[in-house]
C-alpha cells in the first residue's frame, strides 16, 4: 500500500495533476510530488516578520488593500499587520485619519523604493498634500487601475475606487 502523495503539483502555479502527468500544461515546467512544497501558510511564516522589512505606509485598511493588491500583481511579497501612527514612516501623518483603525504594509528593503513610489500614486490621489507636482501635459492616474483621471475627480471612472 503506498503512503506518498496522490497527485502531482506545479511548482509554479501550484495547480494539482493526476500521478501520470509531468509537465504544468499552463506553465510548461516539471511537475513535482504533492508533498514536496510547502503549504502555502508554511511560505507566509517563512516570509520575515514585519520587525525586519521596511515600512511603505500604514493607513486605513481600504488604503492597504489597494496598496497590496497593486503589489501583488508586481509580484512583490509584502506583509500587512495592524499598525499605530507611530510605525508610519517619516513625511507620512496617518493621524489625519483620525481614529480609524490603522494598518502597515511592509516589504523587503530591495523592494522598498519601487513599493513607495507606487504608493505615492496612491497618496497623491488621497492625500493631496503629499501629491507630487506634475509638469505640465501630465496626467494623474488611478493608482488601482492606471485610468487617465482628472486632476479634480473623486472616484476613477474606471474601477470606482474613490479619493478624498
Amino acid at each position: 500500500m503506498s503512503t506518498g502523495p496522490h497527485y502531482k503539483i506545479c511548482p509554479a502555479c501550484r495547480t494539482e495533476y493526476r500521478l501520470v502527468a509531468t509537465r504544468c500544461a499552463d506553465c510548461d515546467v516539471d511537475l513535482v510530488d504533492g508533498n514536496a512544497l510547502p503549504a502555502e501558510e508554511d511560505e507566509l511564516d517563512a516570509f520575515p516578520p514585519a520587525s525586519e522589512l521596511e515600512c511603505v505606509r500604514v493607513a486605513p485598511i481600504k488604503w492597504i488593500q489597494v496598496l497590496s493588491q497593486a503589489l501583488q500583481e508586481r509580484g512583490v511579497a509584502h506583509r500587512v499587520e495592524p499598525g499605530r501612527v507611530g510605525d508610519a514612516p517619516d513625511g507620512q501623518r496617518p493621524d489625519v485619519f483620525g481614529d480609524t483603525q490603522l494598518f502597515g504594509l511592509y516589504v523587503q528593503s530591495e523592494h522598498a523604493p519601487a513599493a513607495r513610489e507606487l504608493d505615492g500614486s496612491i497618496a497623491a490621489q488621497i492625500l493631496p498634500d503629499e501629491a507630487p507636482i506634475l509638469e505640465e501635459g501630465e496626467e494623474e492616474a488611478c493608482p488601482a487601475c492606471g485610468t487617465a483621471l482628472t486632476r479634480d475627480a473623486t472616484e476613477c471612472p474606471d474601477c470606482g475606487l474613490q479619493f478624498g
